[in-house]
């Protein structure tokens, strides 16, 4: 057996291995969608949409909560884009070799590595805990700062080849 006929083989039996347990994995995820639509499908009525969540052992909606998150992804785009456009045609076009520069590009990569958990729970203690009640602004500032750190870092590494990580 030559060498390109034992690749071609070991490259088979992969693929054949990872079709079967992609198979076996859409079979699970088939599975339970079955399940959620037979099971969860009758309850699905209009007041789903228009009611408000109630206390535990009550009828209700989910109004409170897609209007939640409705305002949570407009606010926080709304709040991180521009901040990030801005910071990232700053850094790429007029902060190329000055100290503010590396300290945002450094606190751009800190939280850009920093996983959502960890902003979350930031942003809880410092928005959320003071009022004393949750927010929907906590979670468009949450989704901001995350928003922030991916579009700079994006801007930057895209617009000037000079200033990326390895430079």
């Amino acid at each position: 057996m030559t060498r390109y006929q034992r690749r071609k083989l070991i490259n088979a039996i992969n693929m054949t291995a990872s079709m079967v347990v992609t198979l076996i994995g859409l079979a699970f995820l088939t599975w339970i969608l079955t399940i959620l639509v037979i099971k969860g499908g009758q309850h699905i009525n209009w007041s789903v949409f228009t009611e408000i969540t109630p206390g535990p052992g009550s009828s209700g909606g989910l109004a409170n909560a897609i209007i939640g998150s409705l305002l949570l992804t407009v606010f926080g785009i709304l709040i991180g884009t521009p901040v990030g456009v801005m910071a990232g045609t700053y850094l790429s076009e007029f902060g190329r070799h000055n100290r503010f520069s590396a300290m945002v590009r450094f606190i751009n990569d800190v939280l850009l590595s920093a996983p959502s958990i960890v902003i979350g729970v930031f942003v809880y203690v410092v928005l959320v805990e003071p009022v004393g009640h949750f927010s929907g602004w906590a979670g468009a500032v949450a989704l901001s700062d995350h928003r922030d750190s991916g579009g700079g870092s994006h801007y930057r590494d895209h617009a000037d080849p000079s200033t990326g990580p390895d430079a």
